[in-house]
C-alpha cells in the first residue's frame, strides 16, 4: 500500500492546468470508488499524487483519473508509486 504515485502523460481536460497544490478524487482503478488526495505538477508533464490514505494496486501503465466533485479535471498514466 502506498500513499503516493506519479503520473506521467498528463491531460487535463476542463482546466488549462494546475498551479500550486490542488485537492482532487483520484481513481486509480476502473472500479476504485476514489479517494481524496492532493496534485501537483513536479514537472512538466508529471503530477504527484498524495493520497490521504495508503491505497493498493497503484501499477504502473495504467490510468489515473482526478475529478473535483462531478468533473474530471484530468488524468495520466501512473508511472509509479511509493
Amino acid at each position: 500500500m502506498h500513499h503516493i504515485l506519479y503520473a506521467d502523460h498528463v491531460n487535463f481536460m476542463s482546466v488549462a492546468g494546475i498551479k500550486g497544490d490542488q485537492k482532487v478524487m483520484a481513481k486509480i482503478r476502473y472500479n476504485h470508488k476514489g479517494a481524496s488526495a492532493v496534485i501537483r505538477m513536479i514537472e512538466e508533464d508529471l503530477v504527484e499524487c498524495v493520497f490521504e490514505e495508503p491505497q493498493r494496486a497503484m501499477t504502473p501503465g495504467q490510468a489515473v483519473v482526478f475529478y473535483d466533485g462531478e468533473n474530471v479535471l484530468g488524468g495520466g498514466t501512473i508511472k509509479s508509486s511509493r
